[in-house]
């Protein structure tokens, strides 16, 4: 499956996550949806973020030049909300697969479609 099949059929198809991208840790772009990019900043402070989430925490976290605010943070998951819409990053060993939601999706639910993802490619190797 290319990188572009994750996003259409693992992330966007699901209907719960409105617009979606994989990232190289190193800020490389794999594959996303249509209108959805993170500037290098983005994808940079998400990244750290999984180390020290200071910088997300005083700052919220920006995505599509978008400012979301940072609820809950981990080594492998960040979420994020913005009025009733909201984000999940995750970190796998080599990519950031990043999901935002719109509004009328719990929460819960988006978080579950991007870290399934998540858990899968890890157990690839990516």
């Amino acid at each position: 499956m290319s990188w572009q099949e994750y996003v259409d059929n693992q992330l966007i198809a699901t209907g719960k996550i409105s617009k979606a991208a994989i990232y190289g840790h190193n800020g490389s772009l794999w594959a996303t949806s249509q209108g959805f990019s993170l500037s290098p900043e983005e994808v940079s402070s998400l990244v750290e973020a999984f180390n020290n989430a200071e910088k997300i925490q005083a700052n919220g976290i920006f995505c599509n030049g978008q400012k979301y605010f940072a609820l809950s943070h981990d080594e492998s998951n960040i979420h994020g909300k913005k009025g009733q819409e909201g984000v999940v990053a995750v970190k796998t060993t080599q990519a950031l697969i990043v999901g935002l939601y719109p509004e009328g999706i719990a929460p819960g639910a988006a978080n579950s479609v991007v870290v399934k993802l998540g858990e899968y490619l890890t157990n690839l190797g990516y």
